[in-house]
């Protein structure tokens, strides 16, 4: 049975995760795995992507290939968006990641919500869905994998449709 066809008392929750610098011992994509982890511990259900390794987008000069993955949770329906987000940004600050007033800088790692259930949100903590969600391959490739018939709020087209969608000028490939 598919995680979508659950209705139970929750929210199902996509996100992405994505790192392209190392912290203490691990590797970028020993952190991602890592990390799927830890939000496996905190869901009620979860479906993972595979890995990818993607080219840095809007990055500074010189920043290396990211390590993305997305997952899709179902979490207890009394825990709030925000609050959520508060989880995963300490998750982040567990494997190192330190917030820069500039934006696309290189990361231990990152960790997006893309939707919160059918919510549809703006704060100067949250937009939900994910307001460049739909425009990044990186984010749409892994999400298409594990849940391609997967509409996110305000949209028409599911995630395989927005992914084919997308120009190809993203290189992102299944990482080996």
């Amino acid at each position: 049975m598919s995680i979508l066809s659950n209705t139970t008392d929750s929210n199902l929750v996509a996100v992405s995760l994505g790192s392209n610098l190392p912290y203490l011992n691990l590797s970028p994509r020993e952190i991602v795995f890592s990390a799927m982890e830890s939000l496996r511990l905190i869901s009620i259900e979860a479906d993972s992507s595979s890995v990818y390794r993607s080219d840095p987008v809007d990055c500074p000069g010189g920043a290396g290939d990211f390590i993305n993955a997305a997952m899709v949770l179902r979490v207890p329906s009394k825990t709030s968006a925000n609050e959520f987000l508060a989880v995963l940004q300490g998750i982040e600050a567990d494997y190192g990641r330190q917030r820069s007033a500039e934006k696309n800088q290189a990361r231990t790692l990152d960790i997006d919500i893309i939707s919160y259930g059918n919510q549809e949100l703006e704060t100067s903590r949250l937009i939900l869905p994910h307001p460049r969600a739909t425009q990044r391959r990186f984010v749409l490739m892994p999400l298409a994998e594990i849940h391609p018939e997967m509409v996110l709020p305000g949209q028409s087209k599911n995630i395989a449709q927005l992914l084919s969608l997308l120009p190809r000028n993203e290189n992102v490939h299944l990482s080996a």
